[in-house]
């Protein structure tokens, strides 16, 4: 039972990477405040320019049958067979056998989701985190998000890569129902690949809220 548990959760992560097709009216504090029904048609997502040397994990596992090869702390080029490709790197901090902490570094997205776990009570919780914060020098991000995602600017993904290589960083991060803010831990060689995403920076200034899924 413990290891279906896992694996559900591993899961449960993975299609977070998809976009929704929901159109959304853009908030500055909440990305997700209030959704419309609609269509909308984007052209796939595609790498950007110097990471031809970068391997591809293709995503091409359904809910039924859970990838176990996922490249934690790697750089990769996910290709999703919906949405095209993206580069980013994995995270996930956990228990063994209990609660965990996922979490996506994308170019222009970064998701959080949590699974509280606990098999003595035969009770497992999914959290999608809306509040994120990132240390950076003497001062911090606050991020707002919702469903999990963040967005991403410039003056952020140049915090992340220029983090201080070889240690590790707490981020903290919020949701609705989880109660204080819980301080999580990314590793060293998460952190160390964030140099690698967030590099040579040619995102637009903006990016419409329903081209990142909220």
């Amino acid at each position: 039972m413990k290891k279906a548990a896992l694996i559900i959760a591993v899961a449960a992560f993975l299609p977070l990477v998809s976009s929704l097709s929901s159109k959304a009216q853009f908030n500055d504090q909440t990305l997700c405040k209030r959704r419309t029904v609609g269509i909308e048609k984007y052209k796939k997502l595609a790498v950007a320019d110097g990471y031809d040397n970068v391997e591809t994990y293709m995503m091409d596992s359904d809910f039924r049958k859970p990838a176990k090869d996922i490249p934690w702390s790697e750089t990769k080029v996910l290709e999703d067979p919906v949405i095209g490709e993206r580069v980013g790197v994995l995270d996930r901090n956990y228990i063994p056998g209990a609660s965990r902490i996922h979490t996506g570094w994308f170019r222009n997205l970064i998701f959080a989701v949590g699974v509280d776990y606990h098999p003595q009570l035969g009770v497992t919780r999914r959290y999608e985190f809306d509040v994120m914060m990132v240390p950076s020098g003497d001062s911090y991000f606050v991020m707002r998000g919702c469903d999990g995602r963040f967005p991403v600017t410039e003056e952020l993904a140049n915090a992340l890569r220029t983090q201080p290589p070889g240690k590790n960083v707490f981020i903290k991060l919020y949701a609705e129902g989880f109660g204080g803010g819980i301080l999580n831990q990314i590793g060293a060689g998460t952190v160390k690949e964030w140099s690698k995403v967030y590099a040579n920076w040619d995102q637009p200034s903006t990016v419409k809220p329903s081209e990142l899924g909220f």
